[in-house]
């Protein structure tokens, strides 16, 4: 992770030369801290809905308890690296749905625990990319496609929160039109990839990303014919493996 943020500062000095060294790393720490709340946002939801199905799995809410552990690390590093009044803010409330999401992880199990974690999440995340989209820098293509990984890595969880949320919502609230929605932009980054060319090596992996992608996607479009969130669970997990192969090349290449 430290080389990612010496490439990604490469590029802001590139555009920035004129910036002190300081604010430069604070950019890149913003960019990164940015990124790791914007996957938190979707996995501790995924992991405490996964609790809530099945409460004898408590190792769900020991990874969602973990990943509200990183939130807060995440937001310190942005509280020492922003000078910006509207980023801290958005952090100020971002912390605060942070709490209100323990709370509900720490308290006994009520109908409506599973919305209110995702609109958690959901602020969460808007507020992630607030604070990412206030840093101005030109991406070189390995750059872009080392985001477009991570950006998989993050759908893959958006998509698997919203499938386990179909089975543990509440009457009345409808979560398929996100799963779908969250679906055609998965699509989107994977025919984005062809304009890539990659070597055979690493087209192999590409073509094995896709292949389970594939697989997974059945499962997800399928959920009222065959209810096998646990095959999804896992089956996501390798999908975010090919993921995490191809982000470490364009790490790597940059």
């Amino acid at each position: 992770m430290k080389k990612n943020l010496v490439k990604i500062g490469v590029i802001i000095i590139s555009i920035s030369s004129f910036l002190p060294a300081a604010s430069i790393r604070n950019q890149i720490l913003l960019i990164e801290a940015s990124e790791n709340i914007r996957l938190e946002s979707q996995q501790i939801v995924k992991n405490y809905l996964y609790f809530y199905s099945n409460p004898k799995k408590i190792k769900y809410r020991n990874e969602a308890l973990q990943g509200i552990d990183n939130l807060d690390k995440q937001f310190r590093i942005i509280a020492k690296s922003t000078k910006d009044e509207d980023s801290k803010d958005v952090l100020a409330f971002l912390d605060y749905s942070k709490e209100k999401m323990k709370e509900v992880i720490d308290t006994p199990f009520e109908k409506d625990n599973p919305a209110l974690m995702l609109d958690y999440s959901e602020t969460l995340l808007e507020g992630a990319e607030s604070i990412s989209n206030s840093i101005d820098y030109i991406p070189s293509i390995e750059e872009k496609m080392l985001m477009k990984m991570k950006d998989i890595a993050f759908l893959v969880e958006r998509i698997s929160k919203y499938y386990i949320a179909i089975f543990v919502g509440q009457e009345g609230i409808n979560y398929i039109e996100m799963l779908d929605e969250a679906i055609q932009k998965m699509e989107d980054d994977l025919t984005s990839l062809k304009k890539y060319e990659y070597s055979a090596k690493n087209l192999s992996y590409l073509v094995e990303l896709k292949k389970n992608w594939v697989v997974l996607k059945k499962f997800y479009l399928n959920y009222k014919e065959i209810k096998v969130p646990n095959i999804v669970l896992y089956a996501s997990l390798e999908v975010r493996r090919n993921a995490h192969t191809l982000e470490l090349y364009h790490s790597k290449n940059q």
